[in-house]
């Protein structure tokens, strides 16, 4: 009778790339788990939601938003990672925010106060093109807004990439910084607030 004989390092090398493949495993189970409250959400929003509901938000080809470092209004680094876990609505504009800038800052600061009791999940972003901040009687009436200047193209580059200058338009981003919905710049104000209130009920993180 013939008997096989393991060398030990074999043995180890088994168990080794056995728990090395349970660890991958874990790790992508973890990351969909994460990930699963997302999606769900825009499944429920484009093909659950009841029929006849009018989409008002463009679904856009979803892609995480570049990481660049942006200043706020004091001169101090940040970036859009330190608001990730929140939903953010987000403009683009320059520091000199003229009438359509207002009208977006209007817009983001409505719909954010119609969702009620969802409000806290919400924040809402201008992003500034060159220098100089914007002017202390807006950004008083708008107050709660992230005021984040600009100093690189990429993020511009990776919103304007969907469909024109961002500028003319207002965008929706999801807490793990994706963007995922983009409006006009002078949206339906109700509009945009049933498809917040649509994601916000469909997704359990944010």
């Amino acid at each position: 009778m013939k008997h096989s004989h393991r060398h030990p390092s074999q043995s180890v090398h088994q168990v080794n790339k056995g728990q090395s493949g349970s660890a991958k495993i874990e790790l992508i189970l973890m990351i969909l788990i994460f990930a699963a409250p997302v999606v769900m959400s825009y499944v429920w929003y484009f093909f659950v939601h009841p029929v006849g509901g009018k989409n008002v938000g463009t679904l856009i080809d979803v892609h995480p938003l570049p990481e660049v470092v942006l200043q706020d209004e004091t001169g101090k680094e940040t970036s859009l990672a330190a608001l990730k876990g929140k939903w953010l609505i987000v403009a683009e504009d320059s520091a000199d925010c003229t009438q359509t800038c207002e009208a977006k800052l209007y817009a983001l600061r409505q719909v954010r106060a119609a969702l009620g009791h969802d409000d806290d999940r919400v924040e809402r972003v201008l992003l500034i093109e060159g220098e100089g901040n914007v002017r202390q009687e807006i950004t008083r009436q708008y107050q709660g807004t992230h005021w984040l200047h600009l100093h690189d193209s990429k993020l511009s580059d990776s919103l304007g990439s969907e469909k024109g200058n961002p500028k003319d338009h207002i965008w929706i981003v999801d807490p793990l910084g994706n963007v995922v919905l983009r409006y006009s710049a002078n949206p339906e104000l109700k509009g945009i607030l049933k498809d917040m209130e649509r994601l916000l009920k469909a997704s359990q993180i944010g």
